[in-house]
């Protein structure tokens, strides 16, 4: 995926909006939970397997077979403690008794955020070795959870980790004591500690995906080994009672042609199937009622292109380098999932139709990929229905009157429908025209 991508499917907060597909799962108890999510969403997986194992230990989760509490406070203070100050490359009886009485005379910050951050990891060692040694015996342990109880269990049990175990961190720990797990825990084993707490800010992490599965009533999507996505009750999270839609990309037909009148939900449908697509490749689960979808390398979508005034590009000329970009990406990669929404807007309609009929042929002769594209030119339909892996679907909408009314629902085939001048007489634009030139005579 690519910074345009990521911004057409709003899974970052951007400039113009402040909600975002990555806030909709961000529950995480601890910092370092959130910001271990947020790598997740900035690394989509492209390896089968590493996506199932996430599935499956979201959705142990989820079914409440494991629950790791997470104290906030706890964890940041310890993150706060192991990075701070200088750290100490020794052990001194003498200069751990100087400290100490140095503390009893005139309290110091950094003395009781040594003292207080021992405690507290001590604490942290002790719940993580009684979590391994009570669960291990479960073979039910998906396998992503296994792996890291297995790390737990092997750090836990090393000399220095585990004399802790028996300590009880919440008396007084001696000076000499302080001195000497202030080095072992700030230097001899810094890495082993922060990759003990990075499991459990991934654990708190997941746990935060799995929280929302009941409050959008998500679904795991079935990985597939074909180059496919098949979509059923498919809709987008930020539009209020959605109606729910299907889609099915497969080998024998992997382009799907959208139409449609102005406003009638292309859009909408467009970036919740990307976004679909992008969970499932988190190992998410996702806004649909079932997903069946093959692993792909990328997804590029063209759904808010705008000009480049810094370089000088027009809107026409920016649509046509997007083009260019995800052509040498399908050249260089492969297997992708591309997104294309009202083709070649930024130019006239005969340039638009001549433009997007031969982009269109061109991207379909491609079969290792899945392509999802829109437009509001009906005629460019017309002329693609000879080749034999391109699907048709429209939006269907009825006049009331002289009101559109806008099902939202996708059905096969090609529309006829061309709402434009119906919005604009609705509007009263040209009336409202005429009377100012008459107030003006």
């Amino acid at each position: 995926m690519d910074g345009q991508t990521f911004a057409d499917l709003e899974i970052f907060e951007g400039e113009k909006s402040n909600r975002s597909i990555f806030r909709l799962f961000d529950y995480a108890a601890s910092y370092g939970g959130k910001q271990e999510l947020l790598k997740m969403f900035e690394h989509p997986l492209t390896d089968p397997q590493h996506i199932r194992e996430r599935q499956d230990l979201i959705r142990y989760l989820y079914l409440g077979k494991f629950f790791l509490p997470v104290e906030k406070d706890s964890l940041d203070f310890i993150e706060f403690y192991l990075n701070t100050g200088d750290k100490p490359t020794g052990v001194s009886w003498f200069r751990a008794l100087e400290k100490a009485i140095r503390y009893r005379i005139k309290p110091t910050n950094d003395y009781y955020v040594i003292r207080r951050g021992i405690a507290y990891t001590i604490e942290l060692l002790q719940k993580l070795y009684a979590f391994v040694t009570e669960d291990t015996a479960d073979d039910q342990h998906p396998a992503l959870l296994k792996q890291y109880f297995r790390y737990i269990e092997e750090s836990t049990r090393w000399t220095e980790f585990s004399r802790l175990i028996a300590i009880n961190a919440k008396k007084r720990i001696r000076p000499l004591d302080v001195e000497r797990l202030d080095y072992a825990f700030r230097y001899c084993e810094f890495d082993r500690l922060k990759s003990l707490l990075k499991i459990v800010y991934r654990i708190d992490a997941f746990q935060s995906v799995a929280d929302t599965v009941d409050d959008w009533n998500l679904i795991f999507p079935e990985i597939s080994e074909k180059k496919e996505v098949t979509i059923s009750g498919l809709y987008h999270p930020f539009v209020k009672d959605a109606v729910k839609n299907d889609v099915r990309l497969e080998e024998d037909s992997n382009l799907f042609f959208v139409t449609g009148a102005n406003m009638a939900g292309k859009s909408t449908f467009l970036k919740a199937f990307g976004t679909a697509v992008y969970l499932a490749h988190l190992g998410f689960p996702v806004m649909a009622a079932s997903m069946k979808t093959g692993v792909f390398n990328g997804l590029f979508s063209t759904i808010n292109i705008a000009d480049n005034l810094n370089k000088g590009y027009s809107h026409f000329y920016s649509e046509v380098l997007r083009v260019k970009n995800v052509a040498e990406e399908i050249n260089r990669t492969g297997k992708l999932v591309v997104i294309f929404d009202e083709l070649f807007r930024g130019t006239n309609v005969k340039d638009a139709f001549d433009a997007s009929l031969a982009i269109i042929s061109a991207f379909a002769k491609v079969r290792d990929s899945v392509f999802l594209v829109s437009t509001h030119i009906m005629e460019v339909a017309n002329r693609l229905r000879a080749i034999g892996n391109i699907r048709f679907g429209y939006f269907h909408t009825t006049i009331d009157g002289k009101t559109p009314v806008y099902s939202y629902h996708l059905r096969e085939g090609v529309t006829e429908e061309r709402l434009g001048m119906l919005i604009i007489e609705n509007e009263g634009i040209i009336e409202m025209i005429e009377a100012g030139l008459r107030t003006k005579q």
